[in-house]
């Protein structure tokens, strides 16, 4: 599920509809645009992966976890029933975990409802610019390259550097 969706875009700026075509595609643009600056995606999607307990407890690769679908002791082959999620980290109330391999089911991402509205913000400024960056090299096609402004950049600093 995408946490931002152009209809979104499209109630916020009130975008033209003559224009929705090449909107879309420079929304979509933006949003792969700022995937890559961030490392991760936007999206709430699944992952599975092997993780070793150590202290009782291990870290996702992914942040931002919406849901713990599973949580398998490989060793045991049982599903472990107890954790407290605490962002990346996830601590097991069973000691006996210690050392096993445990495979982790999980989503992970944005949703609509917790989308961050800075974030968010930046997204449709950026959306601006790029838009207007199109409209100018449709006219001189020598035009300069693209730089994002600085306050776009630092909200984009501030989630990239949450996931290191």
């Amino acid at each position: 599920m995408k946490p931002f969706t152009f209809e979104e875009l499209q109630k916020i700026l009130e975008l033209n509809a003559d224009e929705i075509d090449t909107d879309i595609l420079i929304f979509n643009a933006t949003l792969t645009f700022v995937e890559k600056l961030l490392g991760y995606s936007l999206e709430d999607k699944n992952y599975n992966e092997l993780q070793t307990v150590k202290d009782c407890m291990v870290f996702t690769e992914q942040e931002h976890i919406t849901e713990m679908v599973n949580i398998i002791d490989m060793n045991t082959k049982l599903r472990v029933p107890h954790c407290v999620i605490d962002g990346r980290r996830i601590l097991f109330i069973d000691t006996s975990l210690e050392g096993h391999v445990v495979f982790l089911n999980y989503n992970a991402g944005f949703l609509p409802l917790t989308m961050p509205a800075d974030l968010k913000e930046a997204i449709v400024k950026l959306f601006i610019l790029k838009k207007k960056d199109f409209l100018k090299k449709q006219n001189e096609p020598e035009s300069t390259t693209f730089e994002i402004p600085a306050d776009i950049q630092s909200v984009i600093n501030i989630y990239r550097r949450k996931c290191l």
